[in-house]
């Protein structure tokens, strides 16, 4: 049970009251009062006698949302959220480039073969150290493979390689030079993210009073050029998801893994502007408009009902979308709302000046294949796999006289030793059994058992003498039975009764070895 407090002061029609909440006031007479509570809200009291009315007549509200600079994508109520996809790159065509398109889609899917000539030469080379080859076969793998290596690079960069060559001028120049600058300051920012799902919610006093909730994750920007593809210029390269977003000066191409798609800047439709976000991480250089509570009531105070109810931070953040009637849709958020505005900025400057003046580019496609040449590379290929798969490692040489003699020899006293574990555990054994007078001695492959002091009676009662191996096997070795003599070593039974000559039994062993 919680304690509280409550306290009330009065000073004439001015009433003063103490909470936990704060302090409120009301002023009036009894049964006619109006007031202002610590949460900030006026009310107006009334009744006598059991009959009261309360009215709210104001309400502070420490949370505002802000206007958006441009209209928002409508999502739906729901419990699922939308995701936030593009069409396939394949499917984003801009009819203008036609002819680059196509050789960019033909190259991409085009195979390169240092890789594969890498990763089986490493095999080649691991298996040729394996089967311990001798050392010119070595020295002539390495050089084979190296050797393929730079003919496969050299037949790659020649027949999987664009060059793209831009010439700008004038106001076309200067419009690539602020993009490049202004991308700059963008990946500056501590975080962007893209935002991948996005939809409405009723349930806003369990999602800190937001209306709207997103799954997002972080991206990045960078500078560079797209895969087998020469320019004389780095551009800046935004990652959305699987797909790669590449700002040339005429226009965006986007790169995913079906293909290459591009949009002219005239197509491309642009809008950026500021959003209030909940945040629930740390975020160094984004700004703090306000605060709320993680499960938050209509007042925007704190419900009470939560024990882990922990206030969090609104944080003000820029959003930017790309959009294009042939596909085209991401969405982007980054820490420095001014970020996301001098994009939108940039890019929309760029439509005057992406047509032919101002900027002029051209692009040779690769040279033609030349098949004989990626014939003899999948050929060399195919002949490193097949020594890689069934190269066998080579017989090892017979072992010396000496390493034979020293070899029998540890196999004999690991026998011996055996067996004569074995003679110990057995003379134990019938030690236990109060059968002192016969002894178990282990000689070679013989195993003994002497009786001394021993009657007839008892003789013929252990099979003894007479000697029967049936008997001795049921009444003194159990329960070892024959076999498990045999795989101990012992190929004989001796038994010797007081001062009587040995009396000797063949056990039926198996017949072993060539």
């Amino acid at each position: 049970m919680g304690f509280y407090i409550r306290k009330g002061f009065n000073f004439g029609p001015l009433r003063l009251n103490l909470s936990r909440s704060g302090f409120g006031a009301s002023v009036g007479v009894k049964g006619a009062r109006i007031g202002l509570t610590p949460r900030g809200e006026t009310y107006v009291h009334l009744g006598r006698g059991g009959l009261y009315y309360r009215q709210t007549l104001s309400r502070l509200h420490p949370h505002q949302s802000i206007t958006p600079q441009y209209q928002p994508p409508v999502l739906p109520f729901g419990e699922q959220l939308q995701e936030v996809t593009s069409a396939s790159a394949q499917t984003i065509v801009d009819s203008s480039a036609t002819d680059l398109l196509r050789e960019l889609n033909v190259i991409k899917r085009r195979m390169d073969l240092f890789p594969v000539v890498v990763i089986v030469g490493v095999f080649l080379l691991f298996r040729t150290i394996q089967v311990q080859t001798d050392w010119w076969l070595g020295i002539a793998a390495v050089i084979a493979v190296v050797l393929f290596a730079i003919v496969a690079r050299h037949s790659d960069v020649m027949n999987n390689t664009l060059a793209l060559q831009y010439s700008l001028e004038g106001k076309a120049a200067e419009s690539v030079s602020q993009l490049r600058n202004v991308m700059t300051r963008f990946a500056a920012c501590s975080k962007i993210w893209r935002v991948d799902a996005a939809g409405r919610t009723y349930d806003w006093k369990r999602n800190a009073g937001v209306s709207r909730l997103e799954r997002r994750h972080q991206t990045y920007v960078s500078f560079g050029c797209p895969q087998k593809i020469v320019c004389n210029i780095s551009v800046p390269i935004l990652k959305a998801g699987r797909k790669s977003l590449y700002f040339f000066p005429d226009r965006l191409l986007v790169y995913d893994s079906s293909g290459v798609g591009a949009i002219s800047y005239e197509d491309l439709q642009i809008q950026a502007g500021q959003t209030r976000f909940v945040e629930t991480e740390y975020v160094p250089d984004a700004s703090q408009v306000g605060s709320t509570w993680r499960f938050v009531n209509k007042d925007g105070g704190p419900d009470r009902r939560f024990n882990n109810n922990r206030q969090l931070p609104i944080m003000l953040y820029g959003e930017v979308s790309l959009r294009s009637h042939s596909g085209l849709n991401e969405w982007f958020q980054c820490s420095v709302p001014a970020a996301a505005g001098e994009v939108s900025a940039v890019l929309g400057g760029l439509k005057p000046v992406s047509a032919p003046s101002g900027i002029d580019v051209s692009f040779a496609a690769p040279e033609k294949d030349q098949g004989w040449a990626r014939v003899g590379l999948w050929s060399g290929i195919a002949l490193m796999c097949v020594i890689v798969l069934f190269s066998v490692q080579p017989p090892s040489s017979s072992p010396s006289p000496e390493e034979q003699a020293v070899r029998a020899k540890l196999v004999t006293a690991q026998q011996n030793l055996r067996r004569q574990q074995f003679a110990t555990d057995l003379s134990q054994r019938l030690h236990d059994q109060r059968r002192n007078n016969i002894a178990v001695t282990a000689a070679n492959d013989n195993l003994t058992l002497t009786l001394t002091h021993g009657d007839s009676k008892a003789a013929r009662r252990d099979g003894l003498k007479p000697t029967d191996k049936k008997l001795i096997f049921a009444r003194l070795l159990q329960p070892d039975v024959e076999s498990t003599i045999c795989g101990t070593g012992f190929r004989s039974l001796r038994v010797i009764v007081n001062d009587n000559p040995p009396n000797e039994l063949k056990l039926d062993c198996p017949i072993t070895g060539p």
